[in-house]
C-alpha cells in the first residue's frame, strides 16, 4: 500500500508540473529580439564552392528555428511516459487522435484507463467503462493540455536566458533540434527534441542532480489520421468524424 501511494503521489507532482508548464502558453518569454532564420536542411554538408551552410541552431536562435516548422493538422501518434523515482518507476501508454481543432487522448496507467475528448469548445473526461463524462469548457492551451505532455510551444515559451544548449540531433533515427534548459527554480535539466519533419516534439527529458526523473518518447506516428476515425463520447454520441487531410494542406504551429 505505501508502495501504491507513493507511485500515486510521483504521477501527482508529474502531472501538476507538466501542467504548470503548459499552462505557461501564451506568456510572452522572449526578452528582446531573436534573429530571424531559416529552417535548413540538416542533411545538407559545407562544402566548398560557396555551398549554402546549414543554419547554425544555438541557444539565442533556437526558438526561431522551431517557429518555423508546421505541425500536421491531422494526425495519430503512440507515445511512452515513465516517471522515475529511488527504487521504482512507473510508465503509461498515450494514444493520440487528433484533427483539425479536436483531439482524442487515451492514457492507461497501473491498470487505469483515461479518456479526454476536446472539440466543440468542450473538454470531456471519463475513465474505461463510464458511461458518463465530466465537462468543462475547454480554455485556450487545452488542444495540448488533453494530451498530457510537453508540446513544441513549451520551447517556444521558454525564457530564452534559461536555455543552456541547443542544436541539430539524432534522436530514435529522426532528424531533431535538440533544446536544453535549466530550470532555476525547481531545480531541473530538461531537454526537448522537435522533428524537424513534423514540427512534433518526439521525445523529452527531465533530469534532476543528473538522473533522469521522466521522459517522453514517441513509439509510432501516422500522418494523416485515417478518414472515418470517429470522435465520440462514452455513451456513443458523435461529436466528429475526421477527415483525412492531406499532409501539404497546412498545419498548425
Amino acid at each position: 500500500m505505501e508502495q501504491k501511494n507513493r507511485t500515486v503521489l510521483v504521477i501527482a507532482i508529474a502531472i501538476t508540473v507538466i501542467v504548470a508548464v503548459l499552462l505557461s502558453f501564451g506568456v510572452p518569454a522572449l526578452t528582446g529580439q531573436v534573429p530571424e532564420v531559416s529552417l535548413p536542411d540538416i542533411s545538407q554538408e559545407a562544402s566548398g564552392g560557396g555551398d549554402l551552410l546549414p543554419v547554425e541552431v544555438t541557444p539565442d536562435t533556437v526558438q526561431s528555428v522551431i517557429a518555423t516548422l508546421s505541425r500536421p493538422e491531422s494526425c495519430y501518434r503512440e507515445l511512452a511516459v515513465t516517471l522515475y523515482w529511488s527504487g521504482g518507476s512507473s510508465s503509461s501508454k498515450v494514444q493520440i487522435w487528433a484533427d483539425g481543432d479536436y483531439v482524442k487522448t487515451v492514457v492507461g496507467v497501473g491498470g487505469v484507463t483515461q479518456h479526454r475528448l476536446v472539440g466543440d469548445g468542450k473538454l470531456c473526461l471519463w475513465y474505461g467503462g463510464d458511461k458518463s463524462w465530466k465537462e468543462i469548457p475547454a480554455t485556450e492551451g487545452s488542444f495540448d493540455l488533453a494530451q498530457r505532455i510537453p508540446t513544441y510551444e513549451d520551447v517556444l515559451a521558454l525564457n530564452q536566458s534559461l536555455i543552456t544548449d541547443a542544436g541539430y540531433q539524432v534522436k530514435n533515427g529522426k532528424d531533431c533540434v535538440f533544446v536544453e534548459v535549466r530550470d532555476t527554480d525547481l531545480g531541473y535539466l530538461d531537454r526537448y527534441w522537435v522533428e524537424t519533419a513534423t514540427g512534433l516534439l518526439c521525445a523529452a527529458e527531465t533530469l534532476s542532480d543528473g538522473v533522469i526523473v521522466y521522459s517522453m518518447t514517441e513509439e509510432a506516428l501516422e500522418i494523416p489520421l485515417k478518414g472515418g476515425f470517429v470522435f465520440e463520447l462514452p455513451d456513443g454520441t458523435v461529436i466528429h468524424t475526421g477527415s483525412a487531410v492531406q499532409e501539404e494542406d497546412g498545419g498548425q504551429g
